[in-house]
């Protein structure tokens, strides 16, 4: 009998949603990448969804987005760490919809 997690693996791939899964593995472990790069503070941050081989995250400020701009690569880098098979290539920003507190 097979382990269970290789049977959900070849569900995944036969159902083509394996990549979907792995893009959702990069907005669980945004917190802990971006505070890798960005510290602490990061918790303001939050990723909300991947479109393609992009990561949208949400951010409180204009100050936020261009951070998140200039440490881009290192971002993705440590994505690619903690969910290897994610493909994401590109984070893009948007306005955070609740107002910091």
């Amino acid at each position: 009998m097979k382990p269970i997690g290789r049977a959900v693996d070849r569900a995944l791939r036969v159902l083509g949603m394996d990549r979907d899964v792995a893009r959702a593995d990069a907005v669980r472990v945004w917190s802990d990448a971006a505070a890798r790069v960005l510290g602490s503070d990061a918790r303001d941050t939050r990723a909300v969804r991947a479109d393609g081989a992009t990561l949208v995250v949400t951010v409180p400020s204009a100050q936020w987005a261009g951070e998140v701009r200039l440490r881009e690569r290192e971002l993705v880098a440590a994505l690619r760490q903690l969910a290897p098979r994610s493909d994401i290539t590109r984070i893009r920003t948007v306005p955070s919809s609740t107002p910091r507190a």
